[in-house]
């Protein structure tokens, strides 16, 4: 069964015949001015090629060669193919600093929403990978496994707070640990671990923890959000009004973006460092960057695919077209 693409370019075929319509209208009004000086036939005897000359032949070639290129732009199809299709992807487990510091406002709205925005936009931008979202403060936990229901891992993260943390300070080494624990050693090199913090770590010696990731081939990847100027942590009651700033010993305390600290540790596991800033090109980079990444494979699949069908009045357009200007050339050239 014959079927197009784009059936809506159909109406341009109406275009054909306007084209023939004025070739004959030209026709016309050359017979009608020979006709004054004379009779065609007896004009003729004095011209090789015919004092009414071939518009009729041109108007049929270039409005046939018309006709089919519309039709070859329409997307003819007939028949069906299975094609089969594998479908591959990574392992991204989102680990998101849910740490007081992330409160602080030098990143608008905040760093903590940032991150929330960021990673939606991530996880709607996923095809095929598998995602998971680790959150962490003192200590780290897993929220959500990997899946490739996205719908409803962007449920989560739309509801995430400060509030999900289960111990204060910040380690960092908490997320690691919990994905280390959570991945299959065999699934290691297609993991991919991101990290949405400002880098202020509270947890200790990193080392051990950066070592073992190294040696199953997970990569880091960190995203940082805050500044080097730093910014005070908002304190909030429960009714959401802002009370003040956090302190220490009477001074407000400033909390700043460990940058470095970031890049060393995405480096030293072959990922990479993103900073969080007012063009938000960050995720797209990250996106960039996962897919140059070895995937696995997770199924094939066979799909119809239509046959398509153009070639063949695109090939009679064509032939049209040549006619056309061997006829024009003729006209315009033979005496």
């Amino acid at each position: 069964m014959l079927q197009f693409s784009s059936p809506h370019l159909l109406y341009l075929l109406a275009a054909a015949p306007v084209i023939y319509l004025f070739f004959l209208i030209a026709h016309r009004r050359r017979v009608s001015a020979i006709s004054e000086m004379g009779e065609p036939s007896t004009l003729n005897r004095f011209s090789s090629r015919g004092v009414e000359g071939r518009l009729l032949k041109e108007g049929f070639f270039a409005s046939a060669a018309l006709f089919f290129f519309f039709l070859a732009l329409a997307g003819p199809r007939a028949g069906t193919r299975l094609e089969p299709v594998v479908i591959t992807g990574s392992d991204v487990y989102i680990a998101i600093d849910l740490s007081q510091s992330m409160r602080a406002e030098d990143v608008r709205p905040n760093r903590l929403q940032r991150a929330k925005i960021d990673a939606l936009e991530l996880v709607s931008s996923l095809q095929g990978d598998r995602a998971g979202l680790i959150l962490f403060a003192g200590d780290g936990f897993v929220q959500c496994p990997l899946t490739t229901d996205y719908r409803a891992l962007a449920g989560i993260l739309s509801s995430i707070d400060t509030q999900n943390a289960v111990a204060g300070g910040t380690d960092l080494s908490a997320p690691l640990r919990v994905a280390l624990r959570s991945l299959k050693p065999e699934e290691d090199k297609y993991a991919v671990i991101l990290l949405m913090t400002d880098g202020e770590n509270m947890g200790g010696d990193m080392r051990p923890v950066i070592r073992d990731i190294r040696n199953r081939g997970i990569k880091i990847f960190s995203i940082g959000y805050g500044s080097g100027e730093g910014a005070p942590i908002p304190i909030y009651n429960d009714s959401g009004a802002r009370t003040g700033y956090k302190k220490d010993k009477g001074k407000v305390v400033i909390t700043r973006l460990e940058e470095a600290f970031l890049k060393e540790l995405s480096e030293t596991t072959g990922g990479y460092y993103f900073k969080s800033g007012k063009k938000r090109g960050e995720i797209q980079s990250f996106l960039s960057t996962l897919e140059t990444l070895k995937k696995r494979e997770l199924e094939k699949k066979k799909y119809t695919v239509h046959e398509e069908r153009f070639q063949v009045p695109l090939a009679v357009g064509i032939l049209f077209l040549l006619l056309y200007l061997f006829t024009a050339f003729r006209e315009g050239y033979r005496p």
